[in-house]
């Protein structure tokens, strides 16, 4: 059968369209229909920053890593007493490197219990050096504030970080270039913003059900965003992806049960949990190369997966890597299966490639990123 399939736009590069609009015009950008959670907590506390600059407010990120890095950034430079919290796991996932950045150039910013207080002011740098490698984030957000302090060159310590796409993108998002230091200037246009991270879910689903092909709406081979490498994994393992004028259509033409795959992760962390997942139904043996930053998502990613999987798979982990290597499926627990998602949408779409026989304790956390996904799984397919 064939599908046409939803997907939500680009989370990545929608918050940072409206982060790059609200710093160089201090305007929010409407918020579209449908726009998943995490969206519309960047919203949310974008109207709190314009509403109480000069005074300062609480401003609430939920569990939105993106917003709490971006917003931290875009605290430091807008004047008034601020209070930055969120969700209890979003405290516990690291900011360090993006704090001693800021302060390196007159940022006052203080851990409490609550979260983290910010003494907002002017700030200038035109050259800026920071620690990213426990996430891009960290860089992205001294970029989306450059036209506030004349930043000019940002200096990557060390130069090889994780996710550089990531950072790529938000190059695009931004009225001027700044020089990043071992990065080219990127390219556009952006391309059409249908979400590569969920459609990877529907790359996936298609190899496990190769009578169907689906059209993915919305989404372009060409996009800056750096999960599109999934067409090209996919490739390998039989999947063909077609550029047509409405979107991608994918379609299952080989198959491949049994295959062996490394990947090195570093720049795709969002496509472990799916990936991972797809390596024990089909079954496969996938190599999950630079998977430590894995550990600080919405959850322990590498821990919740090498748990939760294990009954399924032989599960391998080092600091630094995970592999997954399926059963035969006689090999399986009896159904029903259960599954906790863990407050982790990325958990939550790996773990409903198990189809019927799978049980998730909470999809709530699916409005973070995909929220029409389980209404489409429950519709006609």
């Amino acid at each position: 059968m064939n599908f046409s399939i939803l997907l939500p736009s680009s989370k990545s590069i929608v918050i940072r369209q409206m982060m790059a609009h609200f710093v160089l015009t201090g305007e929010l950008l409407p918020l579209r229909g449908g726009e998943c959670e995490d969206v519309c907590v960047t919203h949310r506390a974008l109207k709190v920053v314009a509403e109480s600059a000069g005074r300062g407010a609480v401003v609430d990120v939920a569990d939105c890593g993106a917003a709490c890095r971006f917003v931290m950034a875009l605290l430091a430079v807008t004047r008034g007493r601020w209070l930055l919290t969120g969700a209890p796991r979003l405290l516990e996932r690291p900011m360090e490197g993006l704090v001693q950045a800021l302060c390196s150039i007159g940022g006052r910013i203080t851990r409490v219990e609550e979260g983290w207080r910010i003494e907002g002011g002017a700030l200038r740098a035109e050259t800026l050096t920071v620690d990213a490698r426990q996430s891009s984030q960290f860089a992205s957000a001294l970029l989306l504030i450059a036209p506030e302090i004349g930043l000019r060159r940002l200096e990557l310590a060390p130069a090889d970080i994780p996710s550089k796409p990531y950072l790529q993108l938000t190059r695009l998002c931004m009225p001027a270039p700044v020089e990043v230091s071992g990065l080219p200037q990127p390219q556009g246009p952006l391309g059409r913003s249908g979400d590569w991270s969920a459609a990877l879910f529907w790359y996936a689903h298609a190899l496990l059900h190769p009578e169907n092909s689906y059209e993915l709406l919305d989404l372009s081979l060409t996009s800056a965003q750096g999960d599109a490498v999934v067409a090209e994994w996919f490739e390998e393992l039989g999947v063909s992806s077609e550029e047509t004028e409405r979107g991608v259509r994918i379609a299952a033409q080989r198959p491949r049960q049994n295959a062996s795959l490394r990947l090195d992760v570093a720049d795709h962390p969002d496509v472990v949990p799916v990936m991972a997942a797809l390596a024990v139904l089909l079954p496969a043996d996938v190599t999950f190369l630079h998977t430590d930053n894995l550990r600080y998502k919405e959850s322990d990613r590498v821990g919740e997966l090498s748990k939760q999987l294990s009954p399924f798979a032989e599960i391998r982990c080092t600091d630094n890597s995970l592999c997954v290597k399926g059963k035969e499926r006689m090999k399986w627990p009896q159904p029903p299966y259960a599954f906790r998602t863990c407050n982790d949408h990325r958990l939550a779409m790996a773990f409903l490639l198990f189809g019927p026989e799978a049980r998730l304790d909470d999809l709530g956390c699916l409005r973070k990123s995909y929220p029409q996904l389980p209404d489409i799984l429950q519709s006609d397919m």
